[in-house]
């Protein structure tokens, strides 16, 4: 039986979109083949999953440990270094296993692949690209780890495989790898919470806009989105809407401060776990996307899954999922005036074309529905890791 080894390179405590789909994919894959998960400590900000409901959620898969960091802070920057007797205990490990997969990380972390792959040559490896391949400053420190990335995998490139979330990632990659070494699986969700329309957690007479994700303005536009929300209501208190914020982050303070100004229109719920998140969701009707620049968002699937209008930013992962249909209005540019608009756009066809704003939203539920659930991810990856691992000499 083929052996996999799902390498988080991240503390999986972290629990966001990226360890949870880790999770779930080990968890989906167990059915076929011989599994395994390991992680590192390298937590990015407060625990989320605690070690008992990572070890439920992994339903028998098996954590074969982590590999220790050393963490250094200079300046303002966080830098991680793996401690030199880690380097040889993930070697021992990930020999023991005919596929490793992971995701495009840190500078270091990628040479360390690229290493273990020329002392094997057996182990194939396949690199998952979840994050922007570009931040919005060209010479930015980001940028230049993702060309080094890019450029060190394209010369070593004999054992490793790319996994694109996007077909726009995937049509970019093919320009430095082979065809048949960028492969493009979709990313799926677990749509069994969301079967149900939630009708009983609606509220008919008012219409309700909710935002679940990090909360940060670099990354997720939250700055510009609160600052809308405020002057939309200062501008109009009459109208029959709400927001309502799930996360954490460093503009908490931005959101709970909007909570204060106006209580009657909007709630700051912080941090909701995994397990109850769709509750969150199924109350909405519209979902807020705001991020400024995401490869394959999980919430906009999350927020289909419930059947809510989404208000997007234009980004590479919104733009191939929302692109031409009716239950996605996207935003001229991420700007408070554009924001406003959208608002009142969709508001003003919730008042006048109840009929038509339902269908909207039955339409968005049938389409994540058809198109994107987790069950047609683990099948495409199961076809590819047959395909792969018919070349793998034991």
């Amino acid at each position: 039986m083929v052996k996999i080894l799902i390498f988080s390179k991240n503390a999986l405590e972290n629990g966001r979109g990226g360890e949870i789909s880790y999770i779930e994919l080990a968890v989906g894959l167990k059915q076929y083949y011989n599994v395994s998960i390991i992680d590192t400590n390298i937590l990015l900000s407060k625990e989320l999953l605690s070690k008992d409901v990572i070890q439920t959620r992994l339903n028998g898969v098996k954590k074969i440990g982590r590999i220790h960091f050393a963490t250094i802070k200079i300046l303002n920057r966080v830098i991680t270094i793996p401690y030199p007797g880690e380097i040889i205990k993930l070697y021992k490990k990930i020999k023991k296993y005919d596929i490793i997969y992971t995701s495009l990380g840190n500078i270091k972390i990628n040479i360390l692949l690229i290493l273990f792959s020329l002392l094997n040559r057996r182990i194939k490896f396949v690199i998952r690209y979840n994050k922007p391949l570009s931040s919005e400053k060209f010479l930015s420190l980001y940028n230049i780890k993702i060309i080094l990335s890019i450029l060190f995998f394209s010369i070593f490139k004999r054992n490793f495989y790319h996994h694109t979330l996007s077909k726009t990632v995937k049509k970019f990659l093919s320009k430095f790898y082979k065809h048949d070494k960028v492969i493009h699986i979709i990313h799926g969700i677990d749509l069994s919470k969301y079967k149900d329309n939630g009708f009983k957690l609606k509220t008919q007479n008012l219409l309700k806009f909710i935002y679940i994700g990090y909360l940060d303005d670099v990354h997720k536009g939250i700055g510009v989105l609160a600052n809308s929300i405020d002057e939309l209501l200062k501008e109009n208190n009459n109208l029959n809407i709400f927001f309502e914020f799930c996360g954490m982050g460093p503009l908490d303070s931005r959101i709970k401060d909007l909570e204060k100004k106006y209580p009657n229109f909007v709630k700051f719920h912080g941090y909701v776990s995994n397990e109850l998140i769709s509750n969150y969701y199924k109350k909405g009707d519209v979902f807020l996307f705001t991020s400024r620049a995401e490869p394959f968002p999980r919430s906009l699937m999350e927020a289909l899954g419930a059947g809510l209008i989404i208000i997007s930013n234009k980004t590479i992962g919104s733009i191939e999922l929302l692109k031409g249909q009716e239950f996605a209005f996207f935003l001229k540019n991420l700007s408070t005036k554009s924001i406003k608009k959208k608002i009142l756009e969709v508001y003003s066809i919730w008042i006048q074309n109840r009929k038509k704003f339902n269908e909207l939203k039955n339409n968005a539920k049938n389409y994540v529905f058809e198109n994107y659930s987790f069950n047609r991810e683990l099948e495409m990856f199961r076809r590819f890791v047959e395909s792969i691992s018919i070349n793998i000499k034991k």
